[in-house]
């Protein structure tokens, strides 16, 4: 004989399934500090929380429902939920205020895709100042040259001060030895060549996990674990993440082998100096890994919308 679930626990499933990771800061009951993190699992009775440590470690959370006394969510659904391709405004002021949550980088990732969906779909109107605004956001140097680039595109003008990057702070890398910065190098190659097991072993280690906090501008601890997980080919965000971070470990007197081969020639360069090598053509459709032509948020996901809306 089968037994119906309760409508109680039936909840309690759907809300598990469906629980996204997203960013969170919570507030505990007597508590003076909240805890930052990712929210991995949500019930009408508890959640769990994996806040990320200044070593590169984690710890996990489990708060009951009367341990807790607020949830800020950095990005909200319902207000994802409510833009409409029609108008790209939206998804502007949007990104402008999730801009403002500079140390969340959920709020930073959707920031960005919010501005390049707005860049699509007003790209006379918008385009020049989202990108720039994008460019503000960029997770990686190169990822800023590419926002300008655009930028520089679609600018009426084609004001080249576009294309000067802005001036980033150096981290103090007074504490970090070569030998360090060798020992990283070593475990960021295992796992961009696959060697997940023997990656994962170096990532384990305290001085590799001390050194990764230098470094957490181009990849943060969160990729390295998606990495892992990934258990095979490493996606294209991830792996140009790994590159670019192996590119900053490396020693530019040791070329491995390599001098026959050129380096691509970044678009911002490019224009500036009125080259006239072949490059790839820059497209707001892969300027990220965000495709701005899926721009209606509906259930958790981003799709395209529905032409006849």
């Amino acid at each position: 004989m089968i037994r119906h679930l309760p409508c109680a626990m039936c909840f309690l499933v759907v809300l598990v399934l469906v629980a996204p990771c997203q960013a969170v800061i919570v507030f505990q009951k007597g508590q003076d500090e909240p805890i930052r993190g990712i929210l991995v699992e949500e019930t009408a009775t508890h959640i769990v929380v994996n806040e990320v440590l200044p070593s590169g470690g984690i710890k996990k959370w489990i708060l009951t429902r009367a341990q807790i006394d607020d949830i800020i969510r950095a990005v909200s659904a319902d207000e994802l939920a409510a833009l409409r391709h029609d108008n790209a405004g939206g998804y502007r002021r949007y990104a402008e205020d999730l801009a403002a949550k500079t140390e969340d980088p959920e709020a930073r990732g959707m920031a960005i895709r919010l501005y390049v969906i707005a860049a699509y779909l007003a790209p006379e109107q918008l385009g020049r100042s989202c990108l720039l605004g994008a460019a503000g956001l960029a997770r990686t140097p190169e990822e800023e040259r590419a926002f300008r680039a655009m930028a520089f595109v679609l600018d009426p003008d084609h004001d080249a001060t576009l294309l000067k990057a802005m001036k980033l702070v150096a981290p103090n890398f007074s504490t970090l030895s070569k030998k360090q910065r060798l020992e990283l190098r070593s475990a960021v190659r295992m796992l961009r060549s696959g060697k997940f097991a023997s990656a994962q072993r170096m990532f384990s280690r305290e001085t590799v996990q001390k050194s990764m906090t230098f470094y957490n501008d181009i990849a943060s601890h969160a990729d390295y674990e998606a990495a892992i997980e990934a258990k095979g080919r490493l996606p294209a965000p991830l792996l140009s993440k790994f590159i670019t971070l192996e590119i900053a470990l490396g020693d530019k007197s040791n070329s491995g082998g390599q001098s026959g081969v050129k380096e691509a020639v970044p678009w911002s360069q490019l224009i500036a100096r009125r080259a006239t090598n072949a490059v790839k053509p820059l497209a707001l459709e892969a300027i990220t890994e965000f495709d701005p032509r899926t721009c209606h948020f509906v259930d958790g996901k981003w799709m395209e919308p529905d032409i006849a809306e």
